[in-house]
């Protein structure tokens, strides 16, 4: 298997065209040094047929994901620059037609290095690379002559699920880099449980990492510690590349922020410096736990903080967190592929439930087809309606396999926990009816999907599996709210009543938020689904950004007033038992009787300043409602460009503003308003 670009450039521009972006290379250590990033562009800029150069040589831009329109999306940076040291070099981006390549780097080229790696786990045995083992790569990663990269592969000693994994860098000049990992989890090889053991990493014949580990089933680690993101045959390198952030934001691949946080914010004191295997890192103790949780967002605390500072903490901790989600037990490769599953090979399969699975509200399979029962220690729960974004960012920002595979297991785990009925087999549906689900959890669901369809490479076995599942949501929430008449406050049916006894339907109006969110989230990634899927994808999320437009109404006795939008339920019916299947209701008449069924009142009709719950905190709902409003307006569904002036124009608005710099996870705006 191979999921490398055809097309590794070597690149020394003289006429291009440029693109207006540049990055930044920085290290402690003066020389001419290897490096190697992610980096997105934005759609149409690089043309099809049209590659990257820079404006140093020793460059290649390796591309592996492309917009609908054919145009270069997402792509790895890698060469060697010389520095100066605790110097910044500006590197500058430009379009160019495509050169013919230089030779790209081979495994001959890995083995004249003269490398050798083995990964120990105590008395399971290892796994051991030298020699002609390099000439036998599982994949190869990255093709060119400044850079190349493949993945190893091997079982640990003779065990049935410990395997020992390397992604492999080697640069022109020399220098190799490795990653090592080790995972503990299959799909459907019998007996899975935890593996304790004393872990080893040794390169070129010297150990780099020891550590006593008890590895749950279906969980992974990296085996570094400190604040090393990898491992160098020879000297090790720190170059340290800065992205545009603005840039970064303007495509549309990762949510625009408002908020600007400095390096004395008191957000930083939980930032994670460094890294030791199966932390908990950033995320919460109990990912169930009410409240507010830092991994929860459309982007989790620590992604966003690195889109809002220049603070090179956060490029630490945007890595570190993405290893330290290795700890959850959501990792199950399908042996038969060595990759994470496809939907379309397991339609009625369905994740064993158990309290030893460390997966919360598993649902059932009507063939009885489930994965084998897992024992030992228990991994972290991981809850699809708290879940959090993992390893995208890290990937957007590195390009390593890893980070790529991390948000694929994610969006596998929460595919095989709900029951195969509702998600409708292999299509993956996730229903915000679906008590594996709720309301939010379809959001996340869905946005976590997005994100797997977004940039996985065009090349890669499990694109065109994630562009299907989306296709298949986007047409069961068409079908539902769309093509038959439904609620016209774009209210999607909830999992439960918060107040039954009070006759209305009463819903958690930011569970609503969070599912509309996740939907103009996924229309801003422009997928590569059928022309009538995108089509149905942009009305489902106009009909559903009525139900934040129409809560940032005006003061006319049939709107909600905007000052009262931030509430914690909202009366979405007048009735506990609305008809969703049919679409019949019955329905409120206006959003006058919303605001009076939810808050007991007529409108008031008075301008003023927001109000509500824990105004004007950045994670309280005014906070929580943010995403919703700036995709609707962005999107410019009709009405909501005036419903977000209305907001913002409040004379209170920027006390939000301000919170917002101490912690910007909700702190998504327009793009381009």
């Amino acid at each position: 298997m191979s999921t490398s670009s055809s097309n590794p450039f070597s690149i020394r521009i003289i006429q291009a065209s440029t693109l207006g972006v540049a990055f930044t290379l920085t290290s402690a250590a003066a020389g001419t040094l290897p490096f190697s990033l992610g980096h997105a562009f934005r759609k149409g800029e690089v043309p099809a047929g049209m590659a990257v150069g820079a404006s140093i040589p020793d460059v290649q831009v390796i591309p592996k994901t492309t917009w609908s329109d054919g145009s270069l999306k997402f792509a790895v940076i890698s060469g060697r620059a010389t520095l100066a040291a605790n110097t910044p070099l500006t590197v500058k981006l430009t379009v160019t037609p495509a050169l013919s390549g230089a030779r790209a780097l081979t495994t001959t080229d890995l083995k004249a290095t003269g490398i050798s790696a083995a990964i120990g786990a105590g008395s399971f045995g290892s796994a051991t690379w030298s020699a002609t083992d390099w000439d036998a790569p599982f994949a190869q990663w990255i093709a060119g002559p400044q850079m190349s990269s493949w993945l190893y592969r091997k079982p640990v000693g003779s065990d049935a699920t410990l395997v020992g994994w390397l992604e492999v860098r080697l640069y022109a000049g020399g220098a190799v880099e490795v990653l090592p990992w080790v995972e503990n989890g299959y799909l459907n090889v019998a007996n899975p449980s935890n593996r304790n053991a004393t872990y080893t990493f040794t390169l070129g014949g010297s150990q780099r990492f020891t550590q006593a580990l008890d590895l749950p089933h279906h969980a992974r680690t990296v085996l570094l510690s400190g604040k090393a993101y990898s491992y160098w045959l020879g000297s090790a390198v720190d170059v340290v590349p800065t992205h545009d952030k603005a840039y970064l934001q303007s495509t549309g691949i990762v949510p625009s922020y408002r908020a600007s946080v400095s390096s004395s914010a008191p957000l930083w004191s939980h930032i994670p410096a460094t890294f030791t295997p199966l932390q908990q890192g950033g995320y919460s103790t109990a990912m169930g736990n009410a409240g507010y949780q830092p991994a929860i967002g459309m982007l989790p605390e620590w992604d966003a903080l690195f889109l809002c500072s220049n603070d090179p903490r956060a490029y630490a901790a945007v890595q570190f967190n993405a290893y330290s989600a290795g700890r959850f037990g959501i990792h199950y490769r399908d042996e038969t592929t060595q990759h994470p599953l496809k939907f379309s090979s397991y339609p009625n399969l369905v994740v064993r439930s158990g309290t030893g699975s460390g997966l919360s509200s598993v649902g059932a399979s009507t063939k009885n087809q489930y994965t084998p029962v897992p024992s030992g220690t228990t991994p972290p729960v991981w809850e699809i309606p708290h879940h959090p974004s993992v390893g995208f960012m890290a990937y957007l920002v590195t390009g390593r396999y890893y980070f790529l595979e991390e948000l694929q297991f994610a969006a596998t785990i929460n595919y095989l926990i709900n029951p195969d009925s509702p998600r409708q087999g292999s299509g993956g549906v996730f229903q915000t009816t679906s008590g594996s689900n709720t309301t939010r959890g379809a959001g996340w669901a869905v946005r976590t999907l997005a994100q797997a369809a977004s940039i996985a490479p065009d090349a890669d076995p499990l694109r065109d599996e994630f562009l299907a599942s989306m296709t298949a949501n986007v047409s069961f929430y068409y079908t539902r709210y769309v093509a038959q008449a439904s609620n016209p406050m774009g209210f999607v049916q909830p999992y439960s009543n918060y107040d039954a006894a009070s006759g209305r339907y009463m819903e958690a109006a930011w569970m609503q938020d969070f599912h509309t969110a996740a939907y103009g989230y996924a229309l801003d990634q422009d997928l590569a689904l059928p022309a009538a899927a995108r089509t149905q994808l942009a009305q489902f999320f106009a009909w559903r950004a009525k139900s934040i437009i129409g809560r940032l109404g005006t003061t006319a006795s049939t709107d909600y007033l905007y000052r009262d939008a931030a509430v914690y339920t909202i009366a979405i019916a007048p009735t506990t038992a609305p008809d969703y299947v049919n679409g019949t209701g019955p329905w409120y008449a206006n959003w006058g009787q919303v605001y009076q069924g939810t808050l007991g009142t007529a409108n008031p009709g008075q301008d003023g300043p927001l109000r509500g719950a824990y105004f004007p905190e950045a994670t309280s709902y005014w906070g929580n409602l943010q995403p919703a409003i700036a995709y609707a307006a962005q999107h410019n569904v009709p009405g909501a460009r005036e419903a977000y002036a209305r907001m913002t124009g409040a004379t209170n608005w920027n006390q939000l503003v301000t919170a917002f710099n101490d912690n910007p996870v909700w702190s998504v705006r327009p793009r381009g308003l």
